[in-house]
């Protein structure tokens, strides 16, 4: 089906704010026989006449009429269209679809959103959480921009960054002893609350302490930070905690946190995206202001 252009109709409004063919011509920075054949076309497409051509003054058919009306609806969407594009064409404006894990996302977005939102009003943030394996799936289909997520974790073909790094702690029962001075070795596996399998923060800590992950106690698994640090405040064991989990507070009185001594077990924090990305230099605008604005 042939449609109309957009030079058609805009030859039309012209033609009826100005009522001469010379005058909407002179608008429209085209010759008087351009803007007439134009709208000649913009009538055979539609199978109408839209000109009333009697006269020095040329007006509008009643469709004629009707036709500019949705013209200028059409054209003031087009122009719409045409200032967001080039709006976006600027660094860290329009939509950036960003995925956080969730070890992550509960404590570091409080932090960084309302710095987004101040340095980079334009920036339309659009924010996904689950699993690493499941965003780094919709990063390799084109649906999301970045990842914000925890490191080691295989990303082949993708660009990483690291942020920083940080230490994880050893959440225990307040009536439990410890020795003075902490380190892995002095973990049990078969005492050790982890995440359920899928959760890159399992992996870490398990690799960080080097611990094998057959002996953990996977009966006591949890979904979430949250239900550890209760399991652990109800005696069932003790669990390592990154140390952004610790600083959002959500810890009472009935669980110790302690550091360790070296070899401290550590996790990294980072961004991955695809290469050759058309996000590419808002990613690494993002990373730069994530790294300032954590002190790392």
């Amino acid at each position: 089906m042939i449609r109309p252009t957009i030079r058609q109709l805009a030859y039309l409004i012209a033609l009826q704010d100005e009522k001469s063919f010379s005058a909407a011509a002179e608008i429209c920075h085209v010759t008087q026989s351009t803007l007439s054949a134009g709208i000649k076309e913009l009538e055979t497409v539609l199978g109408q006449r839209l000109v009333n051509r009697r006269g020095r003054k040329s007006t509008l058919t009643a469709f004629g009429a009707e036709v500019a009306a949705r013209a200028r609806i059409i054209l003031n969407e087009t122009d719409s269209l045409m200032a967001r594009a080039k709006k976006m064409g600027a660094p860290m404006t329009g939509i950036f679809r960003l995925g956080v894990i969730p070890t992550i996302a509960p404590y570091l977005l409080p932090e960084i959103l309302p710095l987004l939102h101040k340095e980079f009003p334009d920036l339309e943030l659009q924010l996904h959480e689950d699993l690493s394996e499941r965003l780094l799936a919709r990063l390799d289909q084109g649906r999301l921009d970045a990842v914000l997520m925890a490191f080691p974790y295989e990303t082949p073909g993708l660009e990483q960054k690291i942020l920083f790094e940080e230490a994880f702690l050893l959440a225990s029962p307040k009536t439990r002893k410890l020795p003075r001075t902490l380190t892995v070795k002095d973990l049990r596996p078969d005492d050790l609350l982890l995440l359920e399998d899928g959760h890159c923060l399992r992996d870490h800590a398990l690799s960080a302490c080097k611990l094998p992950a057959q002996k953990t106690r996977k009966t006591f698994s949890a979904t979430s930070l949250s239900t550890l640090i209760q399991m652990v405040e109800n005696g069932f064991g003790v669990t390592l905690l990154p140390e952004m989990a610790v600083k959002t507070g959500g810890i009472t009185q009935k669980t110790r946190l302690t550091r360790f001594k070296n070899p401290v077990p550590t996790r990294e924090i980072g961004l991955a995206w695809a290469k050759n990305s058309p996000q590419e230099e808002n990613i690494r605008i993002l990373a730069k202001t994530l790294k300032k604005k954590t002190g790392k």
